[in-house]
């Protein structure tokens, strides 16, 4: 029973982890994309207000 219990665990974690993968994969490389652009937004907005001040 013990062995039983590893070789099937094996062989069902390669199938949901591949298709776990490309889809949190895709989310994370869209996140960051849109917090990079945020980001320097905000800081040439609050450049120009600190210098008008």
């Amino acid at each position: 029973m013990e062995e039983e219990k590893p070789k099937p665990a094996e062989h069902e974690q390669p199938k949901p982890v591949e298709e776990e993968k490309p889809k949190p994969v895709e989310e994370e490389l869209s996140k960051p994309v849109e917090e990079e652009k945020r980001k320097p937004v905000e800081e040439e907005k609050r450049q120009p207000d600190e210098e008008e001040k």
